[in-house]
Formats: C-alpha cells, sequence, structure tokens
C-alpha cells in the first residue's frame, strides 16, 4: 500500500480597524473603475452625508472628483481640480479609483494685531 502524501498549509493572516470614509481627502474615479459615481455617491448619502461634494470631469479617464468639503473651506475647487489635472491625472488609469491625500497649511507673513 502506497502512503497518502501530507501536506500542511501556511496562512498568514493581519487585519486592522478602518473608519468611513476610507479616505479623507480625495477620490478620483476612473471612468471605467468597477464603481461609479452613483454607487459611490449612494455610500456616501448613506454613511456620510454632506460632507463630501462630487465633482464630474470631462478628462478622458476620469469620470469624477469626490471631495471632502473641509479641503474647500481652505482652497476652491478650481484650484484643486486644476492642481489634480496638473499632478494626477497624467498617472491614472480608467479602470481604477484612486485615492488622494492633500494636506492644506496655512502661513501668514509676520503682521500686526490691534486688539
Amino acid at each position: 500500500m502506497s502512503k497518502k502524501p501530507s501536506f500542511s498549509y501556511k496562512i498568514e493572516l493581519g487585519f486592522e480597524e478602518i473608519n468611513l470614509p476610507i479616505f479623507e481627502d480625495i477620490l478620483i474615479i476612473g471612468k471605467e473603475s468597477p464603481y461609479g459615481k452613483i454607487e459611490i455617491s449612494k455610500f456616501f448619502d448613506i454613511f456620510i452625508p454632506d460632507q463630501f461634494i462630487i465633482i464630474e470631469d470631462n478628462h478622458p479617464n476620469v469620470e469624477a472628483i469626490i471631495i471632502n468639503k473641509k479641503i474647500l473651506k481652505k482652497v476652491s475647487a478650481e484650484n484643486i481640480i486644476a492642481l489634480l489635472q496638473a499632478k494626477v491625472f497624467p498617472f491614472i488609469s480608467s479602470a481604477e479609483i484612486l485615492k488622494v491625500e492633500l494636506k492644506i497649511k496655512i502661513h501668514y507673513d509676520s503682521f500686526e494685531l490691534s486688539i
């Protein structure tokens, strides 16, 4: 009688806590991504209403841009979109959803304050 070969499994397991939304700043949705702006906007409306704005774009690879409203209190949507078009859009494919981290620091030159 032949002996059956024995085998074993090697399993690696890891996990971490996530918070909703999974991103905090900007999400760029490709035109052929698995989830379009309608599906993603429904998710936001249910779980985190009134925190993000969805802006459609006519770039060949980009369907929409989702921006956290707190960013728009500091920088206009037009300036954010221009920045993304120049620095991020060249690297996005139409089939992906891209998370963009954008940190804004505001600095003032010296000024006098009368109280």
